[in-house]
């Protein structure tokens, strides 16, 4: 789907172009946005709010990159932004231990459908689920969660490791 012409036709806002991508694409990034935000309302909102940006900002798409990175990217900032707006300050658990010790087998071997996973994943706190969907879906480092997300890169290892814990935990029972 990602030929010139195309592109052309969505930076000249082409509205039968915006409806054809949004049609391709908004069922994956509404995935990407409950990863994000548990309230499916919001994430809704967070969706739209992205096709948005996505419209508005296409001219800046480069054609060497892949498009549907490129708007998951600002997928992924629209719920950021929209999870600042609505605390502050992300609030991360106390959870100290030595993030170096858990085993990831028990997350890696388990199977579980996509809606048990995300269940799971919404279990967790607000912080630890930034952190874990950042490092795990997004390929972000440490360095740059803690730069996100306005924390250091321990704290990001840490909650990282609460996440696992806790999922870890979840899988189990």
């Amino acid at each position: 789907m990602q030929d010139s012409e195309f592109i052309n036709k969505l930076k000249c806002n082409d509205p039968l172009a915006q409806k054809q991508l949004y049609d391709r694409y908004a069922a994956a990034l509404l995935s990407v946005c409950r990863l994000y935000i548990k309230d499916a309302h919001f994430a809704e909102d967070a969706l739209l709010k992205a096709f948005y940006k996505i419209f508005t900002h296409i001219q800046q798409y480069k054609p060497q990159q892949k498009l549907y990175a490129w708007m998951r990217r600002i997928t992924v900032n629209e719920c950021i932004d929209f999870l600042r707006s609505k605390q502050q300050k992300l609030i991360y658990s106390d959870w100290n231990d030595n993030y170096d010790t858990i085993d990831d087998s028990a997350l890696d071997e388990a199977t579980y459908q996509e809606a048990q996973i995300q269940a799971f994943i919404n279990q967790l706190p607000e912080g630890s689920r930034m952190v874990f969907n950042l490092y795990v879906f997004e390929d972000y480092t440490h360095k740059q969660i803690a730069q996100t997300l306005g924390i250091s890169e321990g704290t990001s290892k840490s909650q990282l490791a609460y996440a696992k814990k806790m999922l870890k935990k979840y899988v189990e029972r």
